[in-house]
């Protein structure tokens, strides 16, 4: 039911459920556009709404010049039929910038980019890398005034414009547990000398010409929740705010903390790995307390530095953050078909210490946790719900094993591909996160 998994995908591990789906790499088919006024969404929507779309824009047709006077603020958003991606990203792209050069002027700035995103999954991925670049692009060929500048502590101080983006797979049909026929792109132009939406688009792009694959540093984290530092990037960026709008406080509030992580994630991906680990350690301290990407960072380079104390210390703290929010996602790599962890490398020891943290954390949060067994979309639906939960039993029995008095209150159970992240059933690190177990906090009954 399942085919293999690269040897590149093993870190990515601890996710429950290897059962798969069938690939949805064929072009998304055009939707007919959808109007929806704007009006914000909770910033705590469940994981699994957010591959719904909840509001779309349709850029107007522009051209490489700048309009005369400011465009009125847009409050309402609709999708154009889905492009490939260069072209949805261009057109939304150049509609974005004409429309922040409108509200602007001619005036020189400094333009920085903070690195795009998957929206459902909080990760960098091959093709929101391929977005950022090409936006780069369209800045420095069409906006000469504007000089695009590295995204450090230093250009931070010069309160640049700041270009944010999330690129997510969405069903445009809006059907529950069906995989994906699009992918959205958001693009958000702010300024920080005032600290607000200057201008914002949205765009579709086909299935098929996005890659969705997840950069080193995300493939490898052992955990990934939207904590409060990506919730406050995606409000930002998405449909809670529109033009005129303050930026969501608390991402702006720690853009020092996510400037120092940026350099710390693109000194782990080069293989830097000391450096990219005294970085994570600089950004500890002015970064949120939960903030996972230092929380990841310092487990994964502690790890790799055989700093065993230090990773142990970093898991506890993602443990932490994830039962505060009472919902903890767990990568973990099981053998296809089966309950028992793959043997490759030292991930057994590494899931040694995963579960021994994970036993001891849950001891001291005063209510139950539902252990919640996932799989990705490949196989028939009863297959996946049967092996999801089967997996979280098995986890249950490890929590058991090292912590005896949690017994009465853990749960297990399984969704089968339900509540899919990425949803496009290739069983690789693509939708790794599709196969996850999760510790869910519940009131005991």
């Amino acid at each position: 039911m399942n085919r293999s998994l690269r040897l590149s995908s093993c870190l990515m591990a601890f996710a429950g459920v290897l059962a798969g789906c069938s690939s949805t790499g064929a072009a998304a088919p055009s939707a007919p556009p959808v109007t929806v006024a704007a009006t914000p969404a909770p910033a705590t929507a469940p994981p699994a709404a957010a591959a719904t779309p909840r509001a779309e824009q349709r850029p107007s047709a522009g051209s490489t010049s700048a309009p005369a006077a400011r465009p009125a603020p847009t409050t309402t958003f609709e999708a154009p039929p889905a492009a490939t991606f260069e072209e949805a990203v261009g057109r939304a792209g150049q509609e974005l910038l004409s429309e922040a050069r409108g509200a602007l002027g001619n005036e020189p700035r400094p333009l920085i980019i903070d690195p795009l995103i998957d929206a459902n999954t909080g990760a960098q991925t091959v093709s929101t890398v391929r977005m950022g670049s090409q936006l780069e692009g369209l800045v420095k060929t069409r906006y000469a005034g504007w000089s695009v500048r590295p995204f450090t502590r230093e250009t931070l101080a010069s309160k640049p414009l700041l270009l944010i983006g999330t690129l997510t797979p969405i069903n445009t049909e809006r059907v529950v547990d069906t995989p994906p026929d699009a992918f959205r792109v958001w693009l958000t132009l702010i300024d920080l000398r005032t600290g607000k939406v200057v201008a914002k688009r949205l765009d579709r792009a086909t299935i098929g010409s996005v890659n969705p694959d997840p950069l080193p540093f995300y493939r490898d984290s052992p955990t990934w929740h939207k904590d409060k530092t990506i919730l406050g990037y995606i409000n930002s960026c998405q449909i809670n705010t529109k033009p005129g709008d303050p930026a969501d406080p608390d991402y702006l509030a720690r853009l020092p903390a996510a400037a120092v992580v940026n350099e710390a994630t693109m000194a782990y991906d080069q293989g830097d790995i000391q450096r990219a680990n005294r970085l994570y350690r600089e950004a500890r301290p002015v970064a949120d307390t939960g903030d996972l990407r230092v929380l990841n960072g310092l487990y994964l380079t502690s790890w790799k530095l055989g700093q065993r104390d230090e990773a142990k210390d970093a898991f506890d703290h993602l443990v932490l953050s994830g039962l505060e929010l009472k919902r903890l996602p767990v990568k973990m790599l099981f053998e296809p078909g089966k309950t028992a962890f793959m043997q490759i490398g030292d991930l057994p020891v590494q899931y040694q210490l995963w579960t021994t943290s994970l036993a001891q954390q849950a001891g001291q949060v005063d209510a139950c946790i539902r252990i919640v067994g996932h799989t990705s979309r490949t196989g028939s639906a009863r297959a996946n719900e049967a092996l999801s939960r089967q997996r979280a039993e098995a986890v249950r029995r490890m929590l058991e094993q090292h912590n005896r008095r949690l017994a009465a209150r853990l749960s297990a159970t399984g969704v089968g591909s339900r509540e899919a992240l990425v949803g496009i059933g290739t069983d690789d690190a693509r939708d790794a996160l599709d196969r996850r177990v999760e510790f869910r906090v519940v009131d005991c009954v």
